[in-house]
């Protein structure tokens, strides 16, 4: 478990707040209903595996696939890529069996049973223009305030579907809206994991000032050392030195991160990160400040897809984000006391 002094800046208490900002009742009949396998009262954890299909929250055009295994009471909203389908994602992780949109026959659904957490997959939306889905998320802008959207979708699991705690997960340009979140809609989550998706700036595609969250969640980053595609977005050369070498940091993104994630330790808790302290793990290279709370991972000879960075790191993405959510959520005792402040 992250230390206790983290959990000293409320983030369920926000709840009030978060209502106003995005506009969404804090009612699970707010949801318009989705192609729902079987059908569940609101507010409660699930008594069957249950997939919903195309679920949307009134006033955004995403459209939502729910896998909620029984008795799960956390939850984790994944991020497809720039360009991606939410379907296509669930494939890289396993959750669905075959490269096609989700049907029930096709989940696997004995990991989300151990794992015992809902998985939450939202469709970015097609910008004018385009025919790309993606994310609002300084890199990339999908026409829609993917913020209030995602603070939005956290509340209606944890109203809805009674999830104690939730995070949120993206790969690519997904993890880079996972960045913004934790910088903007911190208090809807409590838990970030960013997977080869650094984190942008409102400057970009200039170097801006590493941000201030609204709190002190955990969040981790992991990208590959031989990543080919975000070398694409780097603005500018920024060489390594030779110690930044030495340490793994091999091109322009993993010190540019490096850089933020000694940024985010500063800000978070006066903790302040040096190459040094770098840990070998089984992984990769981990840097981790903030009692193990924020964590940047490099994983050597993994390039940009999941695929590369599992097979790279020895484990499947989906149990490593799932350990770093389920470290970072509140106990159910101390869910309860925020539900009712």
């Amino acid at each position: 478990m992250f230390q206790s002094s983290l959990r000293l800046w409320p983030r369920l208490c926000c709840a009030a707040a978060l209502l106003v900002t995005s506009g969404l009742p804090a009612t699970a009949t707010a949801a318009t209903a989705g192609r729902q396998v079987i059908a569940v009262s609101a507010a409660t954890t699930a008594s069957a595996n249950i997939l919903t299909v195309g679920l949307k929250l009134p006033g955004h055009p995403h459209t939502v696939d729910i896998y909620r295994p029984a008795g799960a009471t956390r939850a984790i909203v994944f991020l497809h890529a720039h360009g991606g389908r939410s379907w296509q994602l669930a494939y890289d992780l396993g959750i669905n069996r075959k490269y096609r949109p989700a049907s029930d026959r096709n989940v696997d659904w004995a990991t989300l049973e151990r794992l015992g957490v809902i998985a939450i997959f939202p469709q970015g939306q097609v910008p004018s223009g385009s025919t790309l889905p993606t994310w609002s998320n300084q890199v990339f802008d999908s026409g829609q305030d993917d913020v209030a959207f995602l603070a939005a979708l956290s509340m209606h699991a944890r109203s809805a579907w009674g999830a104690r705690s939730v995070a949120v997960a993206g790969h690519s340009a997904g993890g880079t809206m996972t960045a913004r979140m934790w910088c903007e809609g911190t208090p809807a989550y409590d838990a970030f994991f960013s997977i080869a998706g650094p984190m942008p700036s409102p400057d970009y595609p200039l170097y801006g000032a590493t941000c201030t969250p609204l709190a002190p969640a955990p969040y981790a980053v992991v990208i590959g050392d031989r990543d080919s595609k975000l070398g694409l977005f780097a603005a500018g050369v920024t060489e390594p030195s030779p110690e930044q070498l030495a340490a793994g940091l091999t091109d322009t993104i993993l010190v540019s991160e490096w850089t933020r994630h000694a940024d985010r330790g500063e800000v978070v808790c006066g903790d302040m990160s040096t190459l040094g302290a770098a840990q070998a793990t089984p992984k990769g290279t981990l840097w981790s400040v903030c009692g193990g709370a924020l964590r940047y991972t490099v994983v050597p000879g993994a390039d940009h897809p999941i695929a590369s960075i599992e097979q790279q790191a020895g484990l499947r993405l989906l149990d490593w984000v799932n350990d770093f959510a389920e470290a970072a959520a509140p106990t159910p005792t101390a869910a309860a006391a925020a539900a009712v402040r």
